[in-house]
């Protein structure tokens, strides 16, 4: 990529420039990048500083589409910084039961938000938002990842957007002719990259240590950071990890939405046949929403290892020290499934059929286990089957993995807490502790809804971000005030347990389950711990 070059020869000039405007600008919060000014303004939390939708990156529309990030252009005066960006363009998603959609999509996405305190003169730690949505829809304005309440604690929080779905993987065999590297695809990936060296080159303006950096993420966020762990051009842009539910360590697969190069190149083709082009000059011409809309929520392109950006597979490259030597957290909640369609589609010859092409000769034992965990429940038996194939196994597997490279800390969250109010980001009860209920835990961004929780809500969220902030001040979770969370011991089958109360140590959920589907992948890291 040629971002970087660009970056380095105006980053101490930039640095000198920010800290002259800071003073003259006074309440303005004009700041020097790269690529030109630009002012941001106050939040409702006490000394913190917002600057949205700054372009880390030119827009990726016309001839740019299915192409590396190029550096935005620069811009005369100082541009206003107080609205987000918009967001990547994505289908809605079926079956799933969310409720936030983006107010403005547009291919001209390549935009990232900074919140910042008080600048004291010494550098603050860095943590750098990666959203989730199954690589194929989300968005850095989702209020959920409101930076301000992190940021008041004393760091610089960064959210970043990238292309997803068709936009951001699409791979062809005219688009890897094209490619120096011979290879298509992974356009998110490279977004992703591109927000960290322009972190890297500008955040020290706004009061943020470029070498103190730390990416975290949930869902298609989470594995992102797995892909970062393993990525040649991602090394020395971050220096700590958090995977918050998933990590692209198992059997390449839509499950896992990790693929290889050469499976997705005839997918491709037969994509653009069906779009009536004949070459990618005719695709690029395409209205964007026009092709999302389109290519739906399908999984048919995704991350891909194109032995490039992504060389092997990742769990590969991980069990032979090939990757950062940084320390991770990582974890999963107890009920990822729930908010999802269930394995299966809710019938007993549908889970069937998915268990079989899951677990192969392995299925019958996993119907077993499932049958006398949900007794007469399908649908409850399907979903937690999904939970286990996309984010239990790989989260596991990643802190294990991790654990014999570098320092490694596990967690589960267990707490349950469905919300009353008709504006909720989830809707419905009985869904448990589902697939990204710890979000608003870590970021600090509880809206109490249930007044007779509020007590234990606020407690556990002061807990588990004061965890995260921790680590991402030096690299271990642990403080003044908390329980001590021990780095996990290969062998040892414990992690964190976070619920109502003072978290505990506590053994992996589901351990008898996710070892069959390890044995299933040929894979056996959660057998041996």
């Amino acid at each position: 990529m040629s971002y970087s070059q660009c970056g380095r020869r105006v980053f101490l000039a930039g640095v000198a420039g920010a800290a002259l405007i800071g003073v003259g600008a006074g309440k303005e919060a004009v700041r020097q990048t790269t690529a030109g000014l630009i002012r941001g303004k106050t939040t409702a939390e006490p000394g913190v500083t917002a600057w949205l939708g700054i372009p880390f990156a030119a827009p990726p529309v016309g001839a740019l589409r299915w192409r590396p990030p190029q550096p935005p252009a620069s811009w005369a005066g100082v541009r206003d910084a107080t609205h987000f960006g918009a967001s990547p363009c994505a289908p809605s998603m079926p079956g799933v039961n969310l409720d936030y959609s983006p107010d403005r999509m547009s291919e001209d996405c390549l935009t990232l938000n900074i919140w910042a305190p008080p600048d004291d003169g010494k550098p603050k730690p860095v943590m750098v938002w990666i959203f989730g949505g199954a690589f194929v829809m989300g968005s850095s304005a989702n209020p959920r990842y409101d930076g301000a309440h992190l940021a008041a604690q004393g760091v610089v929080f960064v959210s970043i957007n990238y292309r997803v779905g068709i936009l951001g993987s699409y791979v062809h065999p005219e688009l890897s002719r094209e490619s120096p590297a011979g290879v298509s695809g992974n356009y998110g990936l490279m977004d992703q990259i591109a927000a960290l060296q322009w972190v890297r080159d500008n955040i020290a303006a706004f009061g943020g240590n470029p070498d103190n950096v730390t990416i975290f993420g949930q869902s298609a966020g989470a594995f992102s950071v797995g892909f970062h762990l393993v990525m040649p051009q991602s090394r020395g842009l971050f220096h700590k990890g958090i995977a918050q539910s998933g990590a692209p360590m198992g059997r390449p697969s839509s499950s896992i939405l990790l693929g290889r190069q050469a499976d997705m190149q005839e997918a491709g083709l037969a994509f653009a046949r069906r779009m009536g082009a004949t070459s990618i000059a005719d695709m690029r011409r395409m209205d964007a929403m026009h092709l999302v809309t389109t290519y739906g929520f399908n999984w048919l392109f995704y991350p891909n290892i194109d032995g490039w950006l992504i060389p092997e597979h990742p769990y590969d490259l991980m069990a032979t020290g090939r990757c950062a030597n940084v320390p991770v957290i990582a974890g999963h909640n107890h009920d990822e499934g729930r908010l999802f369609p269930p394995l299966g589609n809710g019938t007993m010859g549908g889970l069937h059929t998915a268990l079989q092409e899951n677990y192969g000769p392995l299925a019958p034992d996993i119907l077993r286990i499932l049958q006398q965990q949900n007794p007469d429940d399908l649908a409850a038996m399907g979903q937690e089957a999904f939970g286990d194939v996309v984010f239990n196994w790989n989260s596991v597997a990643l802190f294990m993995a991790m654990a014999r490279v570098s320092r490694s800390y596990a967690y589960r969250f267990d707490y349950a807490h469905a919300s009353t109010r008709p504006d909720s980001f989830v809707k419905g009860e009985g869904l448990g502790a589902y697939h990204g209920a710890e979000i608003d835990f870590a970021l600090r961004t509880c809206r109490f809804d249930v007044p007779e929780r509020r007590a234990e809500q606020e407690s556990l969220m002061q807990t588990m971000s004061g965890y995260w902030l921790n680590f991402a001040r030096v690299g271990n979770p642990n403080g003044p005030g908390l329980p001590y969370w021990p780095q996990y011991q290969t062998g040892s089958g414990k992690v964190l347990r976070f619920a109502e109360g003072a978290p505990t140590l506590d053994n992996i959920a589901f351990h008898d389950r996710l070892v069959l589907l390890g044995r299933a992948m040929g894979n056996r890291v959660v057998e041996q711990g």
